[in-house]
């Protein structure tokens, strides 16, 4: 170890202050007042400040801590957040210093500094180390290695207790205060470390930050990562960021995949030298010695340290796991985990002949190989392989993929579709040679080669080689032949001594690496797959960080979903999800001719809708083949939902010459200035009532189950009210120029208006001149299964119909249905143009639909289907008190959840954790209504028999587990 201090001591008790003066210091220095605490620390004292609006964390540096080195903390702070990491800014005091001066211990001078303060968990108390964990862990501390690289300041030099070029002389120095049992094997393995890295010349020296582990990293509430604790930033070897990082994982786990997954995320920031590979686990050595010496000589100073004594046990933990390891072993595992040989100088021979020119066949969630349901062929992985040896020697198939080819269809019995394994295909009777020299262990049917810890082992081969040592490029068997006809070699590898526990595939949820499974993949030169946990944190992310707070999303910790089939959602770990809530994919996810059509079309054109064109016309006559009455002869197609409520309020203002609408409590109609005006919902909208404009009148939402008017009359006692209110408008000089409302009361949770209630307030607004609008966004197009439209089904005839999602299979279509003479009226404020809407794509997609609806008779089987689940939703009621009713008809059904079914006071938090706990049995389900207490049952209309008896028993098993709650 160079470059030793040769004064100073390393016993640093923590200065005492009082907590009066840290008040005082707060406010005069920083104008901070509020609650004080103080926070845990071995060698400083740290406070945390909190204001009404955020708050400060004040640190008392230890008076050995001169001005410049908190200036150096300054500067790692700004340089990191230039480079894009985010850490906590250096707050300046309010005559602009970055640190002051404060006594402390009766008489020494502390510098004293603060900053800004991050709210959050650390990484460490926020979830259990896992591998995806720990490579975002490395890739880090890489990114925060290449953000200091050319960091200059006159402070970095200072070798402080936690410079791990201190180690040896911090271990030497502190030893004494060592339990004597441990005392000799710590001095004793840093001295052998140590001398390890004297050996090693070429380790590039930086400043680094010296303590990047998952307690100074923090997760705040946006997800984002904060680099925080700069405290011991200083010139040292680069890799030792990486290797302080090892240590803690080291300590927390113990298990050598996950420590590579820190390795490997590290190495695809920073490229590392052999000598820097070589470095890492005796820097991991000194790290636990440092930790071992430093904890037991801090509670001899000062043994009310309560945090010192609290971490005092873990830290002797990570020094035992650490020296537990074979270097040389444990090295080849980095060394594999950063990409590289296991062994310096190593060139890896190719397995199989032609390896280099091998065809990595994709099998992931989203590979185009999949598309129209082949991947649920069974022998669709045999079928892409021979495929791919049309034109290549050797077909690989990735380490880590989760492969689409094994989704399981049955979602309560989910299958393991992460390979932890590579895969060749070749033709049979190849020679299988050796990657490496080593020692080679047979089998039936199989090869192992270890070396250095290393075994890679070879299913799937033949005439195999005698056991012994095998050469580097020597036959050690040849490739086999599988059912198929082809030759399929399957490759594994493991660390010599770990447990073969690990199955080939891993279950969603899962690592794809344990200590009984390490990645293949640099040995035999095919890339791993990207790892989906780790895109699916940074999905998260991403879309939290663009979209902003507003953007609404299913679930706290979604899945993040890739690939739809049918009836299926599958997310980037292979979990197949049954989607309960997707109206708006009527006639399926992905369906193939759906998707042919409207592909065929964007080859074709796809332009805006002055143009004249076929498509057009022809969805527009299909829609109207379905209209409920002669009248409504004429179609305008529009991009959503939201447009078309829009525009059907804007043709009922222009027919009728008026302004004032009437529209249903608790009802949802989209997110226009129009549309919005007419919804009412107040979970969408929590000031929905009070912000309504003033041609906004409201009636009560027909609900005979929970509204003010229940019993037979309750259709007609509704109905009333937008007689009544009618009435009343007119006299006002205003009468109404419409009444808008779902006909099947959507945003309730299918709950259909009592008896004789549509037909009625249709007649009460037209009496006074006023036109009805039906909103069918949710519930049109058949789902109901006793009619295609609500209103139909209801018996009353609208005069503007206005659809959208089941229209365009979810591609952005909408239409509004009406009398040709209230669209001439139009015209009197000028043409209706719009670009997309009925554009050549959209106007195709919109007559798919169409045919697919008739063509596969999914109506009566929404009927079918519905009445099915209507039965066994109402068993369910015999047995479940959470059960208040269930609404709706068809494929449109609400479950609504009370507490008591006297009062039907509703189950609101039981609702949303049944939610979630229907997740993990593979059933994607959201609650709805104002009160959150209804689960809505509106899935693809393609829903099966055994789909539907899938959701009911796991809705069985959730409700009896909340009712034990």
């Amino acid at each position: 170890m160079d470059d030793a201090p040769t004064t100073g001591t390393w016993l640093l008790a923590r200065p005492d202050i009082d907590l009066a003066a840290v008040r005082e210091l707060a406010t005069t220095a920083y104008g901070l007042t509020g609650e004080l605490r103080e926070l845990g620390s071995q060698q400083d004292r740290n406070f945390l400040v909190s204001t009404g609006d955020g708050g400060a964390l004040l640190k008392v540096n230890h008076p050995s801590l001169p001005a410049e080195a908190v200036a150096l903390q300054a500067a790692v702070s700004d340089r990191l957040r230039e480079r894009g990491l985010l850490t906590p800014e250096l707050l300046r005091t309010v005559d602009g210093r970055r640190s002051i001066p404060v006594e402390v211990d009766g008489g020494s001078t502390a510098h004293a500094c603060a900053f800004e303060l991050v709210r959050g968990e650390t990484l460490a108390e926020l979830e259990e180390l896992s591998g995806a964990l720990a490579a975002e862990l490395g890739a880090i501390a890489g990114r925060t290695v290449e953000a200091l690289r050319d960091l200059r300041h006159p402070a970095a030099g200072r070798r402080t207790q936690w410079n791990p070029m201190s180690a040896l002389d911090v271990v030497d120095g502190l030893a004494d205060w060592l339990p004597e049992d441990r005392r000799l094997a710590c001095t004793t393995a840093a001295r052998d470390a140590a001398a390890r890295i004297g050996a090693l010349p070429e380790l590039p020296r930086q400043i680094i930050h010296g303590d990047l582990t998952s307690d100074n990293l923090m997760r705040d509430a946006d997800g984002a990562h904060w680099i925080i604790d700069l405290g011991d930033a200083a010139e040292s070897w680069r890799v030792a960021e990486l290797a302080v990082l090892v240590a803690d994982l080291v300590g927390r786990t113990g298990d050598l995949a996950i420590v590579g997954r820190a390795v490997r995320g590290f190495a695809a920031e920073v490229d590392l030298g052999d000598d820097e590979l070589e470095a890492i686990w005796p820097l991991v050595v000194l790290r636990g010695a440092v930790l071992a010496v430093s904890g037991w000589s801090q509670l001899g100073i000062d043994p009310e340290n309560a945090y010192a004594r609290e971490r005092i046990e873990h830290e002797w933990e990570v020094f035992r796991r650490a020296t537990a390891y074979d270097h040389e072993t444990v090295t080849a595992q980095l060394r594999l985990a950063a990409g590289r040989p296991h062994a310096r100088g190593l060139r890896y021979a190719p397995l199989v002949a032609g390896l280099a020119d091998a065809r990595v066949i994709d099998l992931g969630i989203r590979s185009d190989l999949l598309d129209d349901g082949r991947w649920t062929e069974a022998s669709i992985e045999p079928t892409l392989a021979r495929e791919a040896l049309a034109g290549a020697p050797v077909a690989a198939m990735r380490f880590g993929e989760s492969r689409l080819t094994r989704v399981s269809r049955e979602v309560a019995r989910p299958a393991p579709t992460k390979a932890r394994f590579v895969e060749l295909w070749t033709r049979p009777g190849q020679a299988v040679c050796a990657p490496f020299t080593g020692a080679l262990r047979a089998g039936d049917g199989y090869v192992e080669l270890a070396d250095r810890g290393v075994v890679l082992r070879i299913d799937g081969v033949d005439a195999v080689t005698e056991a012994g040592d095998a050469e580097a490029g020597e036959q050690m068997a040849r490739v086999g032949e599988a059912a198929s006809g082809l030759g399929r070699l399957r490759i594994t590898r493991r660390i010599l001594g770990a447990a073969s526990a690990a199955g080939p595939f891993g279950g969603p949820g899962e690592e794809y690496e344990t200590e009984g499974a390490a990645d293949p993949s640099p040995i035999i030169g095919i890339a791993a797959a990207e790892d989906p946990i780790l895109r699916l944190r940074a999905e998260r992310r991403r879309r939290d960080r663009v979209m902003g707070a507003a953007a609404e999303r299913y679930y706290e910790e979604p899945p993040q979903i890739e690939r739809g089939w049918n009836t299926l959602l599958i997310d980037t770990e292979g979990r197949a999800y049954l989607d309960l809530v997707n109206n708006v994919s009527a006639i399926g996810h992905s369906h193939p001719r759906f998707a042919d059509r409207v592909s065929r079309q964007l080859h074709l054109l796809n332009t805006n809708s002055r143009f004249l064109y076929e498509a057009y016309a022809d969805f527009a006559e299909k829609l109207l083949e379905h209209s409920p009455d002669a009248s409504l002869d004429t179609v305008i197609p529009v991009n959503s939902g939201s447009e078309a409520i829009d525009l059907a309020l804007r043709l009922a203002q222009v027919a009728t010459g008026r302004r004032d609408v009437i529209a249903v409590r608790e009802g949802y109609h989209g997110w226009t200035m129009a549309a919005d005006a007419v919804s009412t919902s107040a979970f969408d909208n929590p000031e929905a009532l009070g912000s309504r404009p003033d041609w906004v009148h409201l009636v009560d939402a027909p609900n005979a189950y929970r509204g003010p008017h229940r019993g037979p009359d309750a259709g007609r006692a509704y109905a009333a009210q937008v007689a009544d209110l009618s009435r009343r408008l007119a006299d006002e000089g205003r009468p109404p120029a419409a009444f808008i409302c779902e006909p099947v009361l959507g945003n309730a949770g299918g709950v259909i208006p009592p008896d004789g209630y549509l037909e009625a307030a249709y007649a009460a607004v037209r009496a006074h001149g006023g036109l009805a609008i039906a909103d069918e966004v949710q519930v049109g197009y058949g789902r109901l299964g006793r009619a295609f439209f609500g209103s139909e089904m209801l018996g009353a005839v609208p005069d503007i119909i206005a659809v959208a999602k089941a229209a365009g299979n979810a591609f952005p279509l909408g239409a509004v249905l009406t009398r040709r003479e209230i669209v001439d009226a139009l015209r009197r404020e000028g043409m209706f143009f719009s670009s997309a809407a009925g554009a050549p794509a959209g106007a195709v997609a919109g007559a798919a639909v169409l045919d697919v609806i008739r063509e596969e008779r999914l109506q009566e089987h929404a009927l079918r289907v519905g009445g099915h689940l209507l039965e066994r939703l109402a068993q369910l009621g015999e047995r479940h008190p959470l059960l208040g009713t269930v609404h709706g008809t068809g494929l449109y059904l609400g479950v609504e959840l009370v507490r008591d079914r006297e009062t039907r006071e509703p189950a609101t938090e039981e609702t949303a954790w049944i939610c979630g706990r229907l997740l993990d049995h593979g059933i994607i389900m959201q609650p709805t209504s104002e009160r959150q207490n209804v689960l809505k049952v509106k899935p693809p209309m393609t829903l099966s028999i055994a789909e539907a008896d899938a959701f009911v028993d796991a809705l069985d098993a959730v409700l009896g587990e909340a009712e034990r709650r």
